[in-house]
């Protein structure tokens, strides 16, 4: 049985192997938030009542915060960053902050993103998950300058855009995908992230076996 929240409970109610999930569970560590975790090995369409009861939308990750039941990846994570704003992973400047957004939306939500293309690589056909797999690999390699003059993605500091890269870029061995040479600078601050203890700390023991 799971927890049953109380009007004081932060809860996040987790897919045990899914990236949302794992990149929220990364920034509530990140943020060293007192939460409990409720990770979940199961189909979104088998959620347990204990969710359905909070929320008509069977969906993971799904997070209860003092009465607050909220989904969506995007929405979680910026109302996470707002509710406990140290350390921010938003920039506090306007336009920086849409880039950040635009940035989350076109790695988890546009057409054809990345996250998208992990589903598709570990669910899909065959021939349409090595589709998937070269794309994803490509697009990675694309990008390769936006990873290389920074610590973080088009950033000095750690922002959500990093949550999200990092959780992708842990699977990628699980994906079979090698990024090589060219890949180097992607490789390099995957490696960043990955030494971080709060990352260690966000992986379930499922995930911990991706990149052994």
């Amino acid at each position: 049985m799971l927890s049953k929240p109380t009007p004081f409970s932060t809860i996040l109610y987790s897919s045990a192997t899914d990236m949302e999930s794992h990149a929220v569970r990364f920034i509530m560590a990140e943020k060293n938030i007192e939460r409990e975790i409720a990770n979940i090995r199961t189909k979104t369409t088998e959620i347990p009542e204990e969710i359905l009861d909070l929320t008509p939308y069977p969906v993971l990750p799904t997070l209860f915060d003092r009465g607050v039941v909220l989904y969506d990846l995007s929405v979680i994570m910026e109302y996470l960053d707002e509710r406990f704003p140290f350390p921010s992973l938003l920039p506090v400047d306007p336009i920086e902050k849409s880039e950040k957004r635009l940035l989350i939306f076109r790695f988890t939500r546009d057409t054809n993103n990345w996250f998208q293309l992990a589903n598709i690589i570990e669910t899909g056909a065959k021939r349409e998950a090595e589709e998937a797999r070269k794309t994803l690999k490509s697009s990675l390699i694309e990008l390769v300058p936006l990873f290389a003059h920074q610590p973080f993605f088009k950033s000095n500091e750690m922002t959500i855009v990093d949550a999200c890269l990092a959780v992708l870029l842990w699977r990628l061995k699980k994906f079979g995908i090698d990024l090589g040479t060219p890949g180097k600078a992607v490789t390099d601050y995957a490696q960043r992230l990955f030494a971080k203890e709060s990352f260690k700390e966000s992986l379930t023991d499922c995930e911990k076996e991706y990149n052994a």
